[in-house]
């Protein structure tokens, strides 16, 4: 049998969580792309779309898009930066926050139960072990 190639792991294992964690946020009437822009919102809340793209590690199109549908459902809100009126700042509302922490609370439970499966320290070493990885591939 041939072994798989490390690129072609990492980008499974991407899209089978992004798959996973989707199933479960649907009930929420979110994505996980959205969830990354709410946290990222929660943490540095009133920032640009460049910004939010950056940290959320999110395509800038992909982002312009969960904005567009978080604002529409009242998560968030778009206004014109006073220091340059073709920027828009984005921030979070009360309702954001709230729908946001629901989310990371599902993220939570859905981590201890593979952390209950694999194990506490197996899952710590593969954390140090893909932090390295992702740094080695960005330099």
């Amino acid at each position: 049998m041939e072994e798989k190639k490390l690129g072609f792991l990492i980008a499974n294992l991407f899209n089978d969580y992004t798959n996973y964690m989707n199933s479960y946020l649907k009930e929420m009437d979110l994505t996980l792309s959205q969830t990354r822009v709410l946290l990222v919102l929660a943490l540095n809340n009133g920032v640009s779309i460049d910004y939010l793209a950056e940290k959320a590690n999110i395509g800038k199109s992909s982002v312009t898009k969960s904005v567009k549908i978080l604002e529409k459902k009242g998560f968030l809100t778009k206004e014109i930066d006073p220091e340059d009126n073709r920027r828009k700042i984005v921030k979070i509302t009360k309702k954001g926050k709230e729908i946001q922490k629901a989310a990371l609370q599902i993220n939570n439970e859905i981590e201890e139960s593979i952390i209950s499966k694999i194990g506490e320290n197996e899952i710590k070493t593969l954390k140090k072990q893909l932090i390295t990885l992702d740094e080695l591939i960005k330099n």
